[in-house]
């Protein structure tokens, strides 16, 4: 019978898993240095950034607008950017169209009903300015003396890459953490 003969592998000559083309590693030493330079709130504000759910409340045509970003065609989803239909789980208040002085009471509840952090986004004409219903007797002028609007999205109506647009200027907003003063 034939002699069985002891092989020896030789680790070192390896390639190294950072070396390995087309293949992203993490070491945990990696990790470890990445949390030691970041503070707590910068990890936080990542995390809040990246994962902005907003509240439909779709009115007028920019309602139309917003329903077509959630769609395949522009798919919000991919940027952490999801619908709720809920004010208790959801961070950005969208206000689309114009703002009727009956309605009024009714989106101050739904404000105040949302957790905080929380952010509001103005989106079409009529919600910034009144739009052609400025001068109506029902409509809520400066809707920007009433809640603290963080983003402004102009247009009748804007397109859906707009209000992406006005989602990516709130997560640069949340990344550099200029908010409206207040500590979070």
């Amino acid at each position: 019978m034939g002699e069985m003969k002891e092989t020896k592998t030789n680790n070192s000559k390896e390639t190294p898993e950072e070396e390995i083309p087309g293949v992203i590693t993490t070491t945990t030493s990696a990790i470890h240095n990445f949390l030691k330079k970041t503070k707590a709130q910068d990890l936080i504000n990542w995390g809040r950034k990246n994962s902005l759910w907003f509240m439909t409340q779709p009115m007028g045509c920019c309602g139309v607008e917003m329903i077509a970003t959630g769609c395949a065609h522009y798919d919000t989803d991919r940027f952490g950017i999801i619908p709720r239909n809920s004010p208790r789980h959801a961070d950005v208040m969208i206000i689309s169209g114009y703002v009727t002085k009956k309605y009024l009471p009714a989106l101050k509840r739904l404000w105040d009903q949302m957790p905080a952090p929380k952010w509001v986004i103005a989106m079409g004409d009529c919600s910034i300015s009144g739009g052609p219903f400025y001068e109506s007797y029902s409509t809520v002028q400066n809707i920007d003396e009433i809640f603290p609007i963080d983003v402004y999205i102009p247009g009748c109506p804007p397109r859906p890459e707009a209000l992406i647009q006005g989602f990516v200027e709130l997560q640069e907003k949340i990344k550099a953490k200029k908010d409206r003063g207040t500590e979070y």
